[in-house]
């Protein structure tokens, strides 16, 4: 896997945010406190980070798909 626990960590949280945001219509904030993010600011960077989409749009793109 060649990723430290911390990163293996926040690919999970990335991975099940990801299903939620397409099969929810949870807010971003919720999604974030239910995935294991300390607040929104951070689970926005960090998924911005990791895919190069914020979740709002991320949602836009693959609700639904």
């Amino acid at each position: 896997m060649n990723l430290s626990p911390r990163s293996f960590l926040k690919q999970l949280r990335i991975n099940e945010a990801k299903k939620k945001l397409c099969n929810t219509e949870a807010s971003i904030g919720q999604i974030a406190k239910e995935v294991g993010f300390s607040n929104q600011f951070n689970f926005t960077r960090s998924f911005k980070n990791s895919l190069e989409l914020s979740p709002k749009n991320y949602r836009k793109i693959y609700k639904n798909k």
